[in-house]
C-alpha cells in the first residue's frame, strides 16, 4: 500500500462540472508505469486513477458536492 500512496499527487482536481473531471493524471499515468515493471497487468492509468478515486487519494466530487472531503484526505 506504501507503493500506491507515494504516487499521491500534491494536490487534487476542484472540478465545477462533470466535463472537468478527469480520468487519468501524471501520477496514474506513472503508478501504471511501475506497477506494469513489476509484472502486475490490467493496470493502466485510466484504472489506476480510478483506484486513486476509490481510495480517497484524489477528490472529483464536483466542488459544490455534498461528498466533496468526504473522504478526509481533501477538502
Amino acid at each position: 500500500m506504501d507503493l500506491v500512496w507515494s504516487f499521491k499527487p500534491a494536490d487534487t482536481p476542484r472540478p465545477e462540472t462533470f466535463e472537468q473531471v478527469p480520468t487519468v493524471s501524471e501520477e496514474s499515468k506513472a503508478l501504471s508505469k511501475e506497477l506494469k515493471k513489476r509484472g502486475f497487468s490490467f493496470v493502466g492509468p485510466t484504472t489506476m486513477f480510478a483506484l486513486m478515486e476509490a481510495i480517497g487519494m484524489v477528490n472529483t466530487h464536483l466542488m459544490g458536492s455534498h461528498r466533496r472531503g468526504s473522504s478526509g484526505v481533501w477538502a
